[in-house]
């Protein structure tokens, strides 16, 4: 109250008849006096003269700070409206000098032609005038005022020299932009061309191959013709080459004759002559000789000719025997047509019995599916007192009715099958060798937990433990009985719940140890198994699922992929498998979905589980090849090794050296620390071991051919 009635009163009068008289004022806490002008030569409303300015009571600020307002027109912009045209009534009127500096900038706004609220060089133009009058009426506050003033217009000036640097690089900004615009679009419309230029020639060089099967077809064609017509011509030259060497022959004889008619002449004629000369003798000798070379030449020619020739007695009987091959020949023609109408007979016989054997099949599948399976009663071994001797004699020659009243007298005489019929498990105490989750003191109340809730609670454990492993930081795994006592305090709210838990899953795991799933928790939990093999098969299956989609995206996301489109994806992600593996991976998709009939495939139901996290047929075919694959290469691993006792780590190294070439160094420190179970920085510590027990370390750890076979 008292500040408010401060405020309400005028300010005290400066008063003074005295001519030249200056009024002075002083500081608080100095002696130094300071004159202020005379108040003759104040202008009117100016605040050091007192009784000259205007008042304005406090409690009406707020209602001035209200007479202009923004509003929306009918146009949805923002404008300043005052109370006056609103139609509003001013109850305390305002100062003189604020209503005189409010209608000077609303004239001046409305002569610029400035309606809108919005950023305008023009409206802080006005606005600045506004503010000079203000503060040229306040003399005391000037200097601060003017100070402010310069404040914000150096802030101004700085921001508009910024905005002017920046302009080029803005408009250097967007002519980068439509240049990579109209590269990329260039690009495209190239890359269209060229694919419908590669689509031209595509169809061409289908039009070529048709060409040329046709051209191909045609020669072959000709080639038969050719060869018939050789055939033929083949047939006439025999022919004739026998006909010419007979002739010959008749004519070499038909000269012999004459000539040993001549001789014979010229020996009648000759008896009682004389002798020939020596001349003449010579004479005939050289004729004689010239006779021989013609006879010698004519010998080899027909030798040459009839080197061929077969003599008739033999011709005779190859003719024979080659008539007697042909009707040989027509009678098995003959039977084998026989045969080819009862193959076709037998292959009708094939087709039915195979659409049988297909159905009846499918008919024990059904049956397998909605009928109650046969009980395996070798499990009752595991769990029977007295162990697999014991139920052997019990169950030898025994009907199923009677297995099941020898379980139940086993029940009833005390000794259920699970955990020996024990009401309580006995705490194992806080030693440092229990496990952290086994770590208790009392009895634990046995829950007797089934398959069922087994499968449940180690499915959630592995969830949960991988959210875990991701939130931290080290980039480490947390050991899975350290993060199973950690799992079963963030779930149960007790001690007492913990350790039932904790005893009941033990318990369970060694009974239920014939299961996969449970048999692989429980050694991974005892660190008899690597935990990596788990987080190896889950990226498998991911990264195959990843594969299958894109190929799907890639035709519209439809869901389902052909048969050979399925085989085509596998071939590609699998490209260290060989065909029987993947042709075993296909037959097992086509099993698990029934899709032996159909051309068309829902590849997403093949990594489907059941709420006890087991999986189909296709991701256990899958399992198990990679058992397999790992098995294998553990076992070129021991062969590389030879037959040694003893194992160094540097023999290991070039054990897998010389076996996988291709492996990188992350994994080859990956599968030393493993196999040895120390820290790379330690492996010169460590000590040699025996070449069993490295290949079971080996056989239990996440350990993979990281090349390609050779």
């Amino acid at each position: 109250m008292a500040t408010q009635k401060m405020i309400a009163q005028r300010l005290p009068p400066i008063t003074s008849n005295q001519p030249g008289y200056n009024p002075t004022y002083q500081l608080g806490g100095s002696s130094v006096k300071y004159n202020l002008p005379t108040p003759r030569s104040l202008k009117p409303y100016v605040d050091t003269r007192a009784g000259e300015m205007d008042t304005w009571p406090a409690h009406a600020s707020s209602q001035a700070v209200s007479g202009t307002s923004v509003g929306l027109n009918q146009h949805k912009e923002l404008v300043l409206v005052n109370e006056e045209e609103m139609g509003k009534p001013q109850i305390v009127p305002k100062p003189k000098f604020l209503d005189q500096l409010e209608n000077f900038l609303k004239k001046e706004l409305q002569s610029l032609g400035i309606s809108k609220v919005e950023p305008s060089e023009l409206r802080l133009q006005a606005h600045r005038e506004v503010f000079e009058y203000l503060i040229e009426d306040f003399k005391t506050y000037k200097p601060l005022l003017s100070a402010i003033k310069n404040e914000y217009e150096m802030i101004l000036a700085w921001q508009r020299e910024q905005i002017r640097h920046l302009e080029p690089l803005k408009q250097m900004l967007v002519t980068v932009s439509e240049q990579c615009d109209q590269k990329i679009m260039q690009q495209r419309d190239a890359e269209k061309q060229e694919i419908v230029d590669l689509k031209k020639h595509n169809i061409n060089l289908y039009k070529e191959i048709d060409n040329m099967r046709n051209e191909q077809h045609d020669l072959e064609s000709t080639v038969e013709k050719l060869k018939k017509d050789v055939a033929f011509e083949y047939g006439r030259y025999r022919e004739m080459s026998d006909s010419r060497k007979l002739l010959i022959s008749e004519i070499n004889e038909l000269k012999s004759q004459q000539e040993d008619y001549i001789l014979s002449q010229n020996a009648q004629k000759g008896l009682g002559e004389p002798e020939d000369d020596p001349v003449t003798l010579k004479i005939a000798l050289k004729r004689a000789r010239e006779d021989h070379n013609t006879v010698m030449e004519k010998l080899i020619e027909i030798e040459a000719n009839y080197a061929d020739v077969v003599a008739r007695p033999v011709f005779v009987k190859l003719d024979a025997e080659h008539k007697k091959l042909q009707e040989e020949f027509e009678t098995l023609l003959k039977d084998k047509e026989v045969l080819d109408e009862q193959h076709e007979d037998v292959q009708k016989l094939y087709e039915q019995v195979l659409e049988q054997r297909d159905q009846y099949f499918n008919e024990c599948e059904e049956m397998k599916r909605t009928g109650t399976p046969r009980p395996d009663w070798s499990r009752c071994a595991d769990v029977v007192q007295g162990g697999g001797a014991r139920w052997r004699e019990l169950s030898d020659d025994k009907t199923s009715d009677d297995l099941v009243s020898i379980l139940l007298e086993e029940i009833k005489s005390g000794e259920p099958a699970d955990s020996g019929g024990a009401e309580y498990f006995n705490g194992r105490g806080m030693e440092e060798d229990v496990p952290s989750y086994l770590q208790y003191e009392g009895n634990v109340r046995n829950r007797r937990l089934g398959k069922r809730d087994c499968l449940l609670l180690i499915r959630d454990i592995w969830r949960e433990k991988a959210v875990h492993d991701q939130e931290k930081t080290d980039g480490k795994r947390e050991v899975m009985a350290d993060f199973l006592n950690i799992y079963l305090k963030r779930r149960f709210p007790t001690a007492q719940m913990v350790a039932e838990w904790a005893y009941n899953l033990e318990d369970a795991s060694l009974r239920y140890l014939h299961e996969d799933i449970i048999s692989f928790f429980y050694r991974v939990l005892h660190q008899e198994l690597d935990e990596d093999l788990f987080y190896a098969e889950m990226d498998e299956i991911f990264n195959l699922n990843n594969s299958l989609t894109k190929f799907d995206v890639d035709k519209g996301n439809e869901g389902m992929l052909q048969k050979d489109e399925l085989l085509l994806v596998f071939s590609d992600h699998f490209s260290k498998k060989d065909d029987d593996d993947i042709q075993s991976l296909f037959r097992a998709a086509e099993m698990q979905l029934d899709a032996k009939d159909t051309e068309i495939i829902n590849y997403k139901e093949l990594f489907t589980e059941n709420d006890e996290g087991v999986a189909g047929g296709f991701i256990v075919e899958l399992k198990r090849q990679r058992k397999v694959e790992h098995e294998q290469y553990i076992e070129e691993i021991k062969v590389e090794l030879g037959d040694v006792t003893e194992v160094t780590p540097n023999d290991l190294r070039a054990a897998i050296i010389a076996n996988d070439p291709q492996i990188d160094q992350s994994h080859l420190v990956a599968y030393l620390c493993w196999a040895f179970n120390k820290d790379y920085d330690h492996m010169e510590e460590v000590e040699p071991i025996e070449l069993n027990k490295l290949i079971d370390r080996l056989c239990n750890g996440n350990i993979k051919r990281v090349g390609m076979k050779f």
